[in-house]
């Protein structure tokens, strides 16, 4: 098989050679017009670069250097400040060569309703309307169907919102005969608080069960599926054990990213101290609640000012109330994010943290 044939891009290739060091950064590709077509990274910027002059003819590397007129870049101190400024330059620049960061993901909570009858719901805008928000994560098609699954376990009802609410413990005066109005309360598998078959204070048990599976207090949701499940098979009702099987672990999937989230996102919250070559390299970055809310540079830690932020600044930094994920822009929720996965793929970088509080004594 032939060598892939070199892009050819003297000018640009010469740029890089003459003046390309190999350093943590971040680099831009530019168009004719000075438009930003192409963003990356690189703990090495000028080997990164070199390599995109070998690409193979045709391949998307050929085309970006073919496409573009200038290339340029910024030295920065270690690998996660790259990664930030790569993140935020695309979710700035929407450069068309990117892939990754450019497209908006979208996010999904899961919504419990308000009201005497709490509902689960599947939603991508979350609302200050005195319902309980859990996540955000990645959206899936598949979440509305894991939470009427969730809602048929743990007895709470999935019908329309507007559904007129009866329970067994409000005072009737006509005393209206009431049938369900629908086939999971005719079937029993709902509380069916519509025909007045359930108390409220029974009805309110299962929300609570819901809760304290979705904060992770509780497994017993998915272990009742799973003992259904086992009865299945003994009564040899394997399609059936198979069906059970299947939306356990669909729950078990569900409560794992639900509740690693939040797990991540109460302990995101420290100084973290990167130590650079030099002392104009050196990195301390404030990150609350899983967000880098400052960057400081210099080695001192005791002086705010040498670190570029006063004592009250800091103070009023950490003195304001947590945010809510939901309350993020969707950059900010990128960001949260990827400094989830920065801690999570390298755990050992928490060796390097220190309590907020070392910043105000």
């Amino acid at each position: 098989m032939p060598a892939p044939s070199p892009t050819v891009r003297p000018d640009l290739r010469h740029t890089v050679t003459a003046r390309a060091e190999n350093l943590p950064g971040v680099y831009r590709f530019l168009g004719p017009r000075g438009e930003v077509l192409y963003v990356g990274k690189s703990i090495r910027i000028r080997t990164r670069l070199l390599s995109y002059f070998r690409g193979e003819k045709g391949g998307r590397e050929a085309e970006l250097v073919r496409t573009a007129r200038s290339v340029e870049w910024d030295y920065v101190p270690n690998e996660f400040e790259a990664l930030l400024r790569e993140l935020r330059l695309i979710q700035s620049f929407r450069p068309r060569f990117n892939v990754r960061h450019r497209r908006r993901r979208r996010f999904a909570w899961i919504r419990l309703t308000p009201g005497p009858a709490p509902r689960l719901v599947a939603t991508r805008t979350p609302r200050g309307d005195g319902s309980r928000y859990f996540g955000p994560f990645p959206a899936s098609r598949a979440l509305p169907r894991t939470l009427r699954e969730l809602a048929h376990v743990a007895g709470l009802r999935d019908c329309p919102d507007k559904t007129p609410i009866h329970f067994a413990d409000q005072l009737d005066l006509l005393g209206t005969p009431r049938t369900p109005l629908c086939i999971r309360g005719e079937t029993g598998t709902c509380p069916a608080p519509c025909a007045a078959l359930c108390t409220q204070e029974e009805y309110r048990e299962g929300v609570r069960r819901v809760e304290a599976f979705l904060t992770g207090a509780s497994d017993e949701l998915p272990r009742l599926l799973r003992a259904r499940m086992k009865e299945a098979a003994r009564a040899r009702e394997f399609e059936r054990a198979a069906r059970l099987r299947d939306r356990a672990q669909r729950m078990e999937d569900l409560q794992e990213r639900v509740v690693e989230f939040h797990r991540h996102l109460h302990r995101l919250s420290f100084v973290y101290h990167i130590q650079g070559a030099g002392p104009d390299e050196d990195r301390r970055y404030l990150i609350v609640g899983g967000r880098v809310r400052h960057t400081f540079s210099g080695r001192d830690p005791t002086h705010g000012e040498v670190l570029g932020a006063s004592p009250q600044r800091l103070r009023r930094i950490l003195r304001e109330p947590p945010e809510h994920p939901w309350t993020l822009s969707s950059a900010q929720r990128e960001e949260l994010f990827l400094v989830i996965r920065w801690f999570r793929q390298r755990p050992g970088e928490l060796e390097r943290t220190r309590p907020l509080e070392e910043l105000l004594t």
